[in-house]
């Protein structure tokens, strides 16, 4: 039936007989289904269509279907239950319900189950698929047949409970085993199986299935009341039998906080403590672990009821975990410690609250108040000097959880909070500590700083706010970089305290700053001197623009708009004009007068040398602030005093000029980006003038003229923009606009701009810097997310002009269409999730055909242009392009005569075997069976099966190995592993890589390895007597392989060893080989002799994998492997290595042979590098010596530097390695109190710490501070007073 048929297009709807006749509903839609068909009908597809169809669906029929279409349904199903598209999938399973639903209405009797539906059950369980559209079958299939769950066998839950490591799976997995928990729960054989099994997964040594045991398991077993009360019940079993074993602290704190908050039963009246022994709980808040720390402190601190009392003692759990972890160096850690502190805050102020209101003892709350004033006195203590960037901003991040934030106090709940308030406020000392940190090298602490002391808690009497004042104008005229952001906030507390000095403060900045601009107008290099830079006095201006309230000054006085209108903005006008030279130099990245030119080109003063460049960086930072600092003004007066009487439209206008010259002159990207934000403040007020026709600035440029401007200056051929640095500011001044334009405006801005970039484009006669500009302005219009919705249906025009500037004879359109291309394809497929380390995305970021070309339709035809046109090109750059793009698509399974891909395949496939770079080929290669189907792949194999290989030239080959690879992985497991092989043996049998290039058979073996093929002896030989080097790795992977197998094989073994001794180029792939196995015993003689022999005489690389291959030995004693004079001369041909890692697994491989053999040299200048993995060699080097017997004092003052280096793993391997020695029931303890352990039974240690780095080598006279070698490190231990109290607690 067609619409257009009968009387009428609804006439034949009337009478629908079958679900066919609404079959036209599937094709393409025409405009006349949205119009009146007849006079009943206003539109043909809402009033009658659908509701026929509706009323159609409601009439009782039964559907039945043959069994042959029910097989083929089912092997639909099981053929694209595993697509990669999820939608596929589910469809899958959404069909698979469907069949079954059908096929069981057949059923007379419920019980009888049809012997068609038992062979699905059946089929299901023995399918080897692992795909997760498969266990969705099997639960859909469990809840339909009530008798299939009976029917699984131990071996199927088992394999259940090992699929919970798989993250795709754990979802459908935890609801497959909850379901037949439930459906089996009066069965005690089955209900124990589940509970072993459990028990199994909680202690098994994968971590990804007690994870999603507790993750995704136990959260559905929770869903259910039967199951909670069973599996809590379990649990509890399961810890009193655990309560002894302290590897699985993990799994035992989950369980103790699951069952402390699904205690249903119990009213949530029990503690932790009912569910866990304390002891437990004190070894995890102490362990070495992070994680395993902060589940313990998570436990402690959390419980359903907010108001539930908490214990003195659980109080002393928390001083003792909070103690040891003030300096946690992750913002996520830090994040977690305060979200538990703050349910501790809040249980505190509920239950004191209660207890206060009720009228009962107010001992009753001295617990309470003794932990907050602790925990107040605790975070100033560790404000002291010396502490680092971590526990500044944790100890004041927790003083405002105690006076700024509500946790404590609310508007309803103040009762507890004013009996603690008198006691909480901080001394004047305490205060002094915070005020200091307004001088921290860090804005984050600064600004918490500025928070606290803004309290009414930290109001300070007897403070000299004169002299404060004084060393903030001291630091102000200090050229120092960390002066400029400390004065600035030293200023907002100044001004915040005393608001009355605000006017002086602004009037004495602006004289200072007109006289610097005197003195360096008269000599331009005194701004980079202390007596002539202004950026850190603008920087002060800007503070006091900020805390200004224009609104009472606008109706009290009018000092402060003179000082904006008549000296600020004259002034900020005349220091751009001044630094305008460098800023938009050519060479932004360093400005060199001729002076000091002359100085760095006679190299001969080093000292001179050294002064100069210094300068000339001053230089260079001192314009480029200054202009950042003048920007920022800018920024302020526009949002508040643009649109009011304070500022003339004359003053706007002037600022606007400033904004165009920054965009079209500057090419200093810093000072690009540091106008962005005033430039879109300005286009927002301008754009809301034009919409409001505001009279008092209609005389100013508009937005969209600006924009129109912009083009016309670009198309005018004048040649006045720069097209460096990807037109510098030129695309942000254009979307600065675009993004500001009202909705009201319907993107009709936007749409001019486009529609002119592509007119712009499309002529031929423009010059390269036109093409250049409008090219990196389309970039930056795609890039930006503001507009990722309206760019949309811009794409298909915008890869049609990459395809064409890619041909462009200017390297500078090529490069920018690159970028314009690259920036598509996040905008089209989305940003990619991880780093891309192959040719094939991420499977998020694909598509199917159908969904892409759906979206963009033009595409599909200009893909095919560019091959055609590729033919009649020298370059085939564009064809990176369409390569990328097939790449990133697959073939659609539900609409495949629609946009198919498989027109691409041939094409495809004649430009893989023609194509002249290596990259393209292999990307080609890569490309082809991204875009291939079963049916394609079949025909690929099928037609290599036929060529005559030895008529094909060497990159025809390297094709057809590239593909036959990518076959190998993308299709495995199928049955074109048999034709793969077949074609192998075809090449074997024939000899046919024997005239081949030495990269082809490369390829070729590297294609053996993959397939796994038994290679033969005379194999191997045959392609080592040729000498093509490249073949040498994958041989020796496999020789390697072959090794550990064979070893117990006598005469495989010689045959193997000898193809190793016989040649040296091999030997050297296969050390490497071997030294990745960490299993391998190496201990024959002859095979020793070769190694230290090519130790001798190999380059660095070789040494690397031979050392290696030593220290992963895995023989119990490796001295014995040699006598005593030949160990002499290897350990001194070892010492006189000059490669630097070498020389650390050198020394590494010293100490293993000889405990007696280490240098306290080497391994210190290990344990502070900088560098991780030589950090992990002098922990490996700390394992080996601690065998022997507690350490010296030399080794205390390694251990000490590694328990405060800055990588946190590092930290956790020496702490347990030490845990021991502090006490032998622990065998982990947190690195911090091992710190304070060292410090106070080693007196020398401590000595040796605080002389370690030089805390004070900052001079104020430096543009830059010096960046500490290792910022986590702190040059005395804080708070070490509590250790004995926390060790205490273990004992």
């Amino acid at each position: 039936m067609t619409v257009e048929s009968g009387r009428s297009k609804c006439y034949n709807l009337k009478n629908a007989s079958s679900i066919s006749d609404f079959a036209f509903l599937f094709r393409r839609s025409t405009g006349d289904w949205f119009q009146t068909c007849c006079t009943e009908h206003e539109c043909f597809l809402v009033d009658a269509c659908i509701p026929t169809l509706l009323h159609f669906s409601q009439k009782e029929e039964e559907w039945l279907l043959r069994e042959c279409v029910e097989d083929k349904l089912f092997d639909f199903v099981c053929r694209f239950w595993d697509y990669v598209s999820e939608a596929v999938c589910h469809d899958c399973v959404s069909i698979f319900e469907s069949l079954m639903k059908l096929h069981l209405t057949k059923c007379l009797s419920k019980d009888l189950l049809p012997s068609w539906a038992k062979n699905v059950g059946k089929f299901l369980i023995d399918s080897p698929s692992s795909c997760r559209s498969r266990y969705r079958c099997i639960l859909a299939y469990s809840k339909m047949v009530a008798s299939f769950s009976e029917s699984l066998t131990d071996n199927f839950c088992n394999e259940l409970y090992n699929s919970l490591s798989n993250p795709t799976l754990v979802a459908v997995v935890s609801e497959i085993i909850a379901f037949d928990v439930i459906k089996n729960f009066d069965k005690s054989d089955r209900l124990q199986l589940h509970s072993n099994l459990l028990y199994a997964s909680l202690q098994s040594p994968v971590k990804a299935i007690r994870s999603a045991v507790q993750e995704r398991l136990l959260p559905e077993f929770s869903k259910n009341p039967l199951l909670l009360n069973w599996v809590v019940e379990e649990l509890k079993i399961f810890q009193a039998d655990c309560a002894h074993i302290t590897d699985n602290l993990e799994t035992l704190l989950y369980i103790a906080k699951f069952c402390l908050f699904h205690q249903k039963g119990n009213g949530n009246i029990l503690e932790w403590t009912s569910f866990i022994d304390e002891s437990v709980v004190i070894s995890a808040l102490l362990n070495a672990t992070t994680r395993i720390r902060l589940m313990a402190w998570n436990l402690i601190c959390d419980h359903p009821k907010l108001a539930a009392p908490i214990s003195s003692r659980q109080l002393l759990l928390c001083k003792c975990f909070l103690v040891t972890n003030m300096a946690e160096q992750s913002p996520a850690i830090r994040l977690t410690v305060l979200t538990s502190l703050k349910k501790v805050l809040i249980r505190i102020r509920e239950n004191g609250q209660n207890i206060l209101k009720n009228g009962s003892d107010e001992g009753k709350v001295k617990s309470y108040v003794d932990f907050i004033c602790w925990l107040s006195d605790l975070c100033f203590q560790n404000l002291i000097q010396y502490a680092n960037f971590s526990r500044r901003i944790m100890a004041l991040q927790m003083l405002e959880y105690l006076f700024l934030e509500n946790y404590l106090v609310n508007d309803d709940k103040d009762i507890f909070f004013k009996f603690l308030s008198s006691k909480l406020r901080p001394t004047e000392e305490q205060i002094c500590r915070i005020i200091y940190c307004l001088d921290d090298s860090y804005q984050l602490c600064q600004i918490s700083a500025l928070r606290l002391l803004s309290s009414p808690f930290f109001e300070i009497h007897n403070f000299n706010y004169a002299s404060y004042f004084t060393e903030t104008k001291q630091q102000m005229f200090s050229i120092r970089s960390l002066f400029t952001l400390t004065s600035s906030y030293r200023l907002r507390f100044y001004l915040k305290k005393n608001p009355d000095n605000l006017k002086d403060v602004f009037q004495y900045l602006v004289n200072v700053c007109k006289d610097r601009i005197k003195l360096i107008s008269e000599d331009f290099l005194m701004i980079a001197t202390d007596q002539g830079f202004v950026y850190s006095i603008l920087s002060a201006i800007s503070v006091i623009l900020e805390l200004l309230d224009f609104q009472s000054i606008l109706t009290n006085n009018d000092w402060c708009v003179t000082l904006v209108n008549h000296d600020l903005l004259p002034l900020c006008f005349q220091i751009s004009e001044l630094v305008a030279p460098v800023v938009n130099s050519m060479s932004p990245e360093g400005f060199v007068p001729d002076e000091h030119l002359k100085i760095i080109v006679n190299i001969k003063d080093f000292e001179q040398l050294k002064e100069s460049t210094d300068f000339c960086q001053a230089l260079l930072a001192s314009c480029w602030r200054s202009h950042k600092y003048v920007s920022a003004i800018f920024c302020i007066i526009i949002t508040k005093l643009f649109g009011n009487s304070v500022l003339s439209s004359e003053a706007v206008q002037c600022i606007c000029s400033y904004y165009w010259r920054q965009f079209t002159e500057c090419k200093h990207c810093g000072a690009v980006e540091t106008a962005v934000e005033g430039f879109e403040a300005l286009c927002a007020k301008l754009w809301s003038f034009t919409s409001s026709d505001s009279p008092g600035f209609m005389d100013l440029l508009q937005p969209e003229a600006w924009v129109k401007q912009i083009i016309e200056l670009i198309g005018s051929g004048k040649n006045m923009l720069c097209a460096t640095r990807r037109s510098a500011g030129l695309p942000q001044l254009i979307v600065s606009i675009l993004i500001k334009e009202p909705i009201t405006n319907d993107a009709q801005c936007l749409k001019t701009t486009m529609i002119s970039m592509f007119e712009m484009l499309e002529n031929d006669g423009r010059s390269y810097e036109a093409q250049v500009h409008n090219i990196n302005i389309m970039r930056a219009i795609f890039l930006n997310s503001c507009l990722s919705e309206l760019v949309l249906c811009y794409i298909e025009s915008a890869v049609d002009v990459c395809f064409a500037c890619f041909n462009s004879k200017s390297w500078a359109v090529r490069s920018a269409a690159s970028q314009l291309f690259a920036a598509l394809i996040n905008r089209m497929f989305g940003i990619p999730r991880n780093m891309q380390l192959s040719f094939h995305p991420h499977e998020k970021n694909r598509l199917s055909s159908f969904e892409f070309f759906t979206r963009f339709p033009l595409l599909y035809d200009s893909l095919h242009r560019q091959f055609h046109e590729n033919e009649k090109s020298v370059s085939q750059l564009r064809m990176f392009a369409v390569l990328i793009l097939l790449i990133h698509l697959f073939p659609s399974p539900r609409h495949t005569s629609i946009y198919s891909l498989a027109t691409y395949f041939l094409p495809l496939l004649k430009f893989s075997l023609s194509c002249r770079a290596m990259k393209l080929r292999e990307l080609s290669a890569a490309a082809l069976i991204s875009i291939c189907e079963i049916q394609d792949a079949h025909f690929l194999l099928k037609w290599i099966s036929k060529i005559d290989l030895t008529a094909c030239a060497q990159n025809e080959i390297c094709a057809v190995m590239l593909m036959l690879m990518e076959l190998a992985v993308a299709f495995d497991g199928c049955e074109l592993r048999n034709c793969i092989q077949s074609i192998i043996r075809r090449l074997e049998n024939g000899k046919y890589f024997q005239k081949w290039c030495d990269y082809n058979r490369f390829l070729f073996v590297t294609l053996l390895l993959k397939i796994r093929h038994q290679f033969t002896a005379s194999f191997v030989e045959e392609f080592v007597s040729s000498d093509a080097v490249l073949v040498f790795r994958p041989l020796a992977k496999w020789i390697a392989r072959e090794v550990e197998v064979t070893f117990a094989i006598k005469q495989s073994y010689k045959i193997l060893r000898n193809l190793v001794m016989n040649n040296k180029a091999l030997r050297f792939e296969f050390w490497r080989a071997l030294s990745k196995s960490t299993t391998v015993k190496f201990t024959e003689t002859e095979m020793i002799q070769l190694v230290i022999g090519d130790i001798r005489n190999s380059g660095p690389f070789v040494q690397r994998y031979i050392l290696t291959l030593f220290l992963n030995n895995s023989a119990t004693d490796i001295t014995k492997l040699f006598d005593a004079c030949f160990l002499k001369h290897f350990i001194d041909e070892l010492i006189t290595m000059t490669r630097q890692n070498n020389r650390h697994l050198a020394n590494l491989l010293l100490i293993k042979l000889n405990h007696n053999e280490w240098r306290f040299e080497w391994l210190y200048n290990s344990a502070v590098n900088e560098d991780q993995k030589v950090q992990t060699i002098a922990v490996r080097a700390l394992q080996l010596l601690l065998k022997k017997g507690n350490p010296d004092i030399q080794l205390c003052k390694i251990i000490v530097l590694l328990l405060k280096s800055e990588n946190e793993k590092i930290r956790e391997q020496v702490a347990e390695l030490c845990s021991h020695m502090v006490n032998l029931k622990i065998t982990s303890l947190n690195p911090e109190i091992l710190f304070w352990w060292f410090v106070q039974y080693y007196p020398e240690v401590e000595k040796f710490v605080s002389k370690y780095d030089n805390f004070n080598n900052n001079k104020h006279t430096h543009l830059f501070d010096a960046c500490a070698s290792n910022p986590y490190n702190e040059a005395i231990p804080i708070c070490n007073e509590y250790l004995n109290s926390v060790l205490q607690l273990t004992s």
